[in-house]
This record gives structure tokens, C-alpha cells and sequence, in this order.
């Protein structure tokens, strides 16, 4: 590995990718029902936003002389792109288009928490387990803080919303794209092997966020 980066970068750099995974394997369900249709969205989107991060190792793609700026800009381009193709089918095939990208949501969620089981023994440790799959922001952006911790609970709060001018960008239905946001999280908490139930409410912009043992 190149010796300006260091693990922070490649942790980060893998949630792309992993966001880049969803978003293909939506566009691919998508085709697999609706052909050259749904790809021209594709098309679009990459024409629009940017094309596809290279299968290859981090060292092999980054400027290593702007790797904030060049990481930044991955999930610029991953979540606009994202949005502007999720968004897209909803409005062309309405329920048909919301089932299938919500499945894409919840089996990725549940792959990812095949590698976390046997790591989750405190709500802390969910959380932590969490946040190396789900991509929020750069980690200097700080989008989450957590608030309230013990054996039994852990609250995190997001104050304002650090997607909203990518999803924006991509000319996203934003209450559709939280929506399946939150079903990534819920999917991925409630479906480990010890038993975990994550709650969601609202309070003058802020989302308070709750991991509890069942």
C-alpha cells in the first residue's frame, strides 16, 4: 500500500464501493425487468454524474496528493448517481421498481451482517459494526454523535443530513431515498444474531437514533 494512505482511507474507500454494489445491483434487477429501458437511465445517470469506481486496489486509483478531495468526490459521485437512478425507475415503474430496489436494500444488508455476528456482544459494538458498512459523510464530517450509551442501549444523533445535497444533485425523492436508508440500517440491526431493535424518531430536524437489546 502506497505510504500516504492509511487503513481510515481504505475503510472509507470499501463503503463506496460497497454503495456502488447497491446501486448496480438495482440497475441490474432493474434491466433484468425492463431491458434497454432501464438501462438508458443508467446511461444517463454515468453521463450525468460519473462512471463506475475500477475493480481495482485503492493505491491503483487515488491522487495521492488529494485523497480527501478524491475520496470526497467518490461519494459524490456514487450517491447523486444512486439517486437519480433510484428515483428515476420509482417514477417509471412506481411499486414494481420500490419492491425490487428495497430487496436490493435488505440482501445486502443481511450479507453484511454474516461478517459482523460473532463481533456483536454490546449495543456499542453494533454500532461500530454499522458504521463499516453504511457510508456517512467523511469521517471529519462527523455526521453522527453519539449521546446516550450503556450494556443495554446506545442513541446516536444526526443533526441535519450530510446526503441531502448529493441526493439533491441527483435530482432525488428525498423521502424515498431516507426511507431506504433507514431500511439498510434496520435490516442490518435486526437481523444479527443477538436479537437488536432499532428505532427512529424525529425532533426539530434532528433523527435520534436507537440501538436496544431485544
Amino acid at each position: 500500500m502506497s505510504k500516504f494512505l492509511a487503513p481510515i482511507h481504505t475503510w472509507l474507500f470499501n463503503k463506496i464501493k460497497l454503495a456502488q454494489d447497491l446501486e448496480e445491483n438495482i440497475v441490474k434487477l432493474h434491466i433484468d425487468n425492463y431491458n434497454e429501458e432501464a438501462l438508458k437511465v443508467q446511461k444517463q445517470a454515468i453521463s450525468l454524474y460519473g462512471n463506475y469506481i475500477e475493480d481495482k486496489p485503492l493505491e491503483n486509483l487515488i491522487d495521492v496528493d488529494n485523497i480527501h478531495g478524491w475520496l470526497q468526490e467518490r461519494i459524490k459521485e456514487v450517491e447523486s448517481r444512486s439517486a437519480y437512478i433510484i428515483t428515476k425507475y420509482y417514477d417509471m415503474y412506481k411499486q414494481e421498481s420500490k419492491t425490487i430496489t428495497q430487496s436490493a436494500y435488505v440482501n445486502q444488508a443481511k450479507e453484511c451482517v454474516k461478517n459482523e455476528n460473532n463481533k456483536i456482544d454490546s449495543p456499542e459494538n453494533v454500532y461500530i459494526s454499522l458504521n463499516n458498512y453504511i457510508l456517512s459523510g467523511m469521517p471529519c464530517d462527523r455526521a453522527n454523535s453519539v449521546t446516550q450509551r450503556n450494556e443495554d442501549y446506545l442513541v446516536y444523533e444526526q443533526h441535519g443530513c450530510i446526503h441531502k445535497a448529493n441526493y439533491e444533485l441527483g435530482k432525488a425523492n428525498l423521502e424515498y431515498m431516507y426511507e431506504l436508508r433507514d431500511l439498510w440500517v434496520k435490516t442490518f440491526i435486526e437481523n444479527l444474531s443477538t436479537k437488536y431493535i432499532y428505532e427512529k424518531e424525529k425532533n426539530e430536524g434532528v433523527a435520534i437514533n436507537k440501538i436496544r437489546k431485544g
